[in-house]
């Protein structure tokens, strides 16, 4: 890193007003579902429910958690034939894992044959090929109800599309394009969003992408951004914003993860790179900055459900661990935000919406 860059660094990091990091639930050591050579890819998490996808070797592993932390059940396999045990209909290139369920669910990308995937700690839910989703980058985010979000680079430039899914693909349309300002070379992932928003990470910002209430208007989702502290100026990414000059901005440290939870959002921040990092940025349900903690330990990702998020981290043994964090906004008494509303239109048209009570 440059001196130039290390003091613009420095500066970013006074206007934060740090603690030591509090509030820890549990830890649980969860090696024997990894290998030494793991490599994090996506941390997600929902309720009792989180899921790593690791690339040494390339899996994905389902966790539940009571509230010790002790692991109940586990799916280290291949996402595999339940549906036609003759057929293998293993995922070839899995890029990305949208969302986890209350009730243990994940969306799962093939960016190789653009299928969508839902698999559970119960076994195989359904398979969906996406032609529209066809030549994209494969970093997608499901939100409820019916609305999927692709990232997709033209060359050097980058969108965030939004499509509206149901069960019938005859019906599936795209709603909304937003050119993104990103740099080519700009790692693009999704953070851990929750049924009504997605997170979209960038090197140093993070998007808030909000699904309409109704799709079947046609209006596509609303982005916001999280002003990091000591910003000013209109937000770089979001081309319809206008544009920035660096002049106005400080050079904000690397996002390595974030998420939301009860009463806001949790940033994990970097200082040398966006794969590692020890600061959290808290942030309430508008965007505004609140305050930020140091964790005991450089963290590789992080997720976020309800009062509470978790940290993935690795010790100098190279062991792996989960822990469980209680957020100062669930201390001071925030509480879930109300549930997207429910269509009650051809609900079996609608592809990402919650079961009905019968």
């Amino acid at each position: 890193m440059s001196d130039e860059a290390s003091t613009a660094l420095r500066a970013a990091m006074a206007t934060r007003t740090i603690y030591p990091a509090k509030r820890e639930e549990w830890r649980t050591d969860i090696t024997e579902h990894t290998d030494s050579t793991m490599v994090p890819l996506v941390f997600r998490a929902g309720g009792t429910t989180v899921a790593l996808l690791q690339a040494s070797p390339m899996r994905i592993s389902l966790f539940e958690l009571n509230r010790r932390g002790m692991l109940l059940a586990t799916r280290p396999a291949r996402i595999d034939s339940v549906l036609n045990a003759a057929v293998p209909r293993d995922i070839i290139a899995p890029t990305e894992l949208s969302r986890i369920t209350d009730d243990g669910q994940v969306d799962v990308i093939d960016s190789a044959t653009s299928t969508l995937v839902r698999e559970s700690i119960g076994g195989f839910m359904f398979r969906r090929e996406l032609p529209l989703l066809r030549g994209g980058s494969g970093r997608l985010c499901t939100l409820s109800p019916a609305t999927l979000l692709h990232v997709r680079t033209l060359g050097q430039r980058t969108a965030l599309e939004a499509f509206t899914l149901t069960a019938n693909p005859k019906d599936d349309a795209l709603v909304g394009r937003h050119r993104l300002k990103v740099d080519p070379s700009s790692r693009l992932r999704w953070g851990n969003g929750d049924a009504r928003r997605c997170v979209l990470l960038t090197d140093h910002e993070v998007l808030i992408v909000s699904a309409p209430a109704d799709p079947s208007t046609g209006v596509s989702p609303q982005l916001t951004t999280l002003r990091a502290p000591g910003d000013s100026g209109p937000p770089p990414t979001i081309e319809r914003f206008g544009r920035a000059t660096d002049r106005t901005r400080l050079r904000q440290p690397f996002i390595v993860d974030a998420a939301i939870v009860d009463g806001g959002f949790v940033v994990l921040v970097g200082l040398e790179s966006d794969t590692q990092g020890r600061v959290l940025d808290y942030y309430d349900e508008r965007g505004r900055y609140i305050q930020s903690a140091m964790l005991p330990f450089t963290a590789s990702a992080m997720s976020g459900a309800g009062p509470r998020f978790l940290a993935l981290h690795q010790d100098e043994r190279y062991r792996w661990w989960i822990s469980s964090w209680l957020t100062p906004m669930a201390a001071h008494g925030a509480t879930a935000p109300p549930e997207p509303r429910q269509l009650d239109d051809a609900p079996e048209r609608q592809l990402f919406a919650r079961p009905r009570a019968r």
